[in-house]
């Protein structure tokens, strides 16, 4: 306990250290020579195949939370791939990787193909630009889902303190690792601030999209990442939370007190609400029809029923839906030890404040 106790129990000074690595980070994703160095290192994969797409810049240096030692996540679509072709085809994205490892220059530093991962990927260091690496070549849905992610953190500044805290949280215990993403936190946190009212579920910006057209990418609807000009003069909250609060609300959420009962539902970010996992495909499908303006979404969500089912089937993980793949769980690897090690962290420091 001493070292939650250190980390969270001096609230103005945990408070402080989060407002100087804010500062850092915003020095950082604002710096022109940061920027230069990004482009310089798309050009070079780029580089590597001519005349054969465009290489995309992903995760936490998209959506703003990057410090300087931050990994770079990168998407090469090598050619109409971005919309989800190659998306099922592992054999494809594989050939791709072989392909540019084989023409990978001298600047591509110690290039090791990732094939435990989910996504096959290519992890490398850039000499010139001294980044380390990961690329994949899957589709643009995971550039797409970190401009939502962007967008969820640029609607209240309290939200992306959160997401920063508990990142630096996260880091402090030696949470993250391949198999426990940055993105997978965000969406827990983000999940939370829909239950303050902090943010708004996926259907409510779904309802201000409803007279554009579809977006389709990898079979799903994207149209919500776009056109987010619209969203700004109604994204405030009213809640006068403060950011401790909001902090102490997430770690109480995923606590051992509230996880036991939500290892019996799925967190649904469509709606922003519990869905009970026995009737989740169902019940999910009910709600939103109740709700009108969702027909593209759920017209591929009946079609995976199998693939939910298995995916939202465990009644001992907690299991969060994702806000743009309907039928995938955001954070699989929240099961047996990991998921007790993360609920008894998120118990102790919110204990600890």
């Amino acid at each position: 306990m001493n070292h939650f106790h250190e980390l969270l129990s001096d609230k103005s000074k945990f408070c402080h250290q989060i407002e100087c690595l804010i500062t850092s980070i915003d020095q950082i994703n604002n710096d022109p020579i940061v920027k230069e160095r990004l482009e310089k290192l798309k050009h070079s994969i780029e580089s590597c195949v001519e005349n054969c797409g465009r290489v995309y810049i992903f995760g936490s240096r998209m959506y703003g939370i990057a410090k300087d030692d931050s990994d770079v996540d990168l998407y090469f679509d090598t050619g109409d791939c971005f919309s989800g072709k190659i998306s099922d085809d592992y054999t494809r994205q594989l050939q791709l990787i072989d392909l540019f490892v084989k023409a990978a220059n001298k600047e591509f530093i110690g290039l090791e193909i990732m094939t435990e991962t989910r996504i096959p990927i290519v992890r490398f260091t850039h000499d010139s630009t001294n980044f380390n690496c990961d690329l994949q070549f899957r589709s643009g849905l995971a550039v797409l889902n970190s401009d939502l992610i962007k967008l969820y953190l640029s609607m209240d500044e309290r939200v992306r303190w959160v997401v920063i805290a508990v990142k630096h949280w996260a880091v402090s215990f030696q949470l993250l690792c391949d198999d426990f993403s940055t993105y997978s936190l965000i969406w827990l946190v983000l999940y939370v601030m829909m239950q303050y009212k902090i943010v708004p579920p996926i259907i409510d910006l779904w309802r201000m999209h409803q007279k554009h057209a579809p977006i389709y990418t990898e079979g799903w609807d994207t149209r919500i990442c776009f056109n987010y000009d619209q969203l700004k003069p109604k994204k405030s909250s009213k809640s006068s939370l403060s950011k401790l609060e909001l902090l102490r609300y997430v770690f109480e959420f995923y606590s051992e007190s509230n996880s036991i009962r939500l290892q019996k539902y799925v967190l649904c970010t469509v709606l922003g609400e519990i869905l009970p996992k026995k009737t989740f495909y169902s019940t999910f499908i009910s709600k939103v029809n109740a709700m009108g303006n969702y027909q593209c979404q759920i017209e591929k969500f009946e079609k995976c029923e199998t693939l939910i089912n298995t995916n939202f089937g465990s009644f001992n993980r907690i299991e969060l839906q994702n806000p743009l793949k309907l039928c995938n769980n955001v954070i699989p690897w929240l099961s047996d030890t990991n998921m007790n090690l993360f609920i008894d962290l998120c118990t102790k420091s919110a204990n600890s404040m």
